[in-house]
């Protein structure tokens, strides 16, 4: 689903991964993970696909909301977990958007 968002400025969070084949815990995780996530202030929204290459994009009212999902102590068990165990690669990009079409 395309997550539907105001009109920008906004910020957008683009993680980009490669999952190691034994991933065990790692479903369980993303889903407490987006339990969590809808609950934090500033959130606005987020897509997400992977076949080999994952690909979420968060949308955020601002950098300090952004800051204040890393910081928390469940996100940084899962970051954590991430580097430990599920990820072979990653990239984690911030963006300022500020154009944004949607159709129809």
């Amino acid at each position: 689903m395309i997550a539907r968002t105001p009109s920008p400025p906004y910020f957008a969070v683009i993680f980009t991964s490669i999952k190691r084949p034994n991933d065990i815990g790692y479903s369980e995780m993303a889903k407490h993970m987006e339990e969590l996530v809808v609950k934090q202030p500033g959130y606005m929204g987020h897509e997400s696909a992977r076949d080999g290459l994952g690909i979420t994009v968060s949308y955020w009212e601002s950098l300090e909301a952004i800051a204040a999902w890393k910081a928390l102590s469940d996100h940084k068990t899962a970051q954590k977990l991430g580097k430990e165990s599920w990820y072979s690669n990653y990239a984690v990009r911030i963006c300022r958007v500020e154009k944004a079409y949607v159709f129809p």
